[in-house]
């Protein structure tokens, strides 16, 4: 029961609409070489790890296909809109300069960077794997905040749907149509659901990766620009989690099976 109701509140995390939030600060516009930075370095690619929870084989066992397709287009149409890239951009510039930026687009484009890429793109493939990461795979991981990464936009989309659906009043909402699965019971437990998703996305991550590839990626991720690039996109990508998640509970509300009457009653 736990397991579903954690399944469940993933799900409302995962899907988004397109509302564009109100820009209210004048912010120095971007260096020229961001974009090639966001290109090079398929800067986006763990916020795809966002739909590890639909490949989990308890999901597929309880929840119909055409719904985790659906959930799944919500999550590429959010992280490919835009305004998703403007956020990133904005938000790159104020912690790198031109100079360090070129710096990390030199490393992906490098045979290693490219070889660590190819990896972090083909998570899929990997992500139902029991075995956990090696010693080596798990300090490149720690050295980028990577498992830092998606825990705060886990964590950060889940309360923001909790915020936003605790204003609706729809029976689909507090009991997922023949799951017995409650909004309250989620609550509960979405911080171990979102740590054991976090973990089922980087357990195999680097593991057809070799070693000699791994350690220059840890060399590269200890230096100074390294340290530098990964805090920054870990900042970058903790400022769209918030956003994501209310993009989520407004569209999702009111399309959910069996939604009857469904209605906002508070904002």
């Amino acid at each position: 029961m736990i397991a579903r109701t954690l399944l469940a509140l993933s799900f409302l995390g995962l899907a988004a609409c397109q509302t564009v939030p109100q820009q209210t600060t004048v912010i120095a516009p971007p260096h020229a070489n961001i974009n090639q930075l966001l290109t090079v370095s398929q800067f986006r690619t763990p916020l795809f790890y966002l739909e590890a929870p639909l490949y989990d084989p308890e999901v597929k066992e309880w929840i119909p296909q055409k719904f985790l397709d659906d959930v799944q287009k919500s999550i590429d149409d959010t992280i490919n809109y835009p305004y998703t890239d403007t956020q990133l951009r904005l938000a790159l510039s104020q912690k790198l300069s031109s100079t360090e930026t070129q710096q990390v687009i030199d490393f992906y484009q490098s045979i290693t960077g490219q070889n660590i890429l190819q990896a972090e793109q083909s998570f899929r493939e990997r992500v139902n794997l029991s075995s956990d990461s090696t010693a080596l795979a798990s300090e490149v991981i720690k050295a980028t905040l990577l498992s830092t990464l998606l825990h705060n936009v886990f964590i950060s989309s889940a309360d923001a749907v909790i915020s936003r659906l605790d204003s609706y009043e729809c029976l689909a909402i507090r009991q997922i149509p023949g799951s017995n699965i409650g909004l309250l019971m989620a609550k509960r437990h979405k911080v171990a659901f979102m740590e054991r998703q976090v973990q089922r996305s980087l357990s195999n991550l680097y593991l057809n990766v070799s070693d000699v590839d791994l350690q220059a990626y840890l060399q590269f991720a200890q230096s100074a620009v390294g340290q530098k690039y990964f805090k920054a996109r870990n900042e970058a990508m903790l400022s769209i989690g918030k956003e994501f998640g209310e993009r989520v509970a407004e569209a999702i509300a009111p399309a959910l099976p069996n939604c009857m009457g469904s209605f906002k009653v508070s904002s």
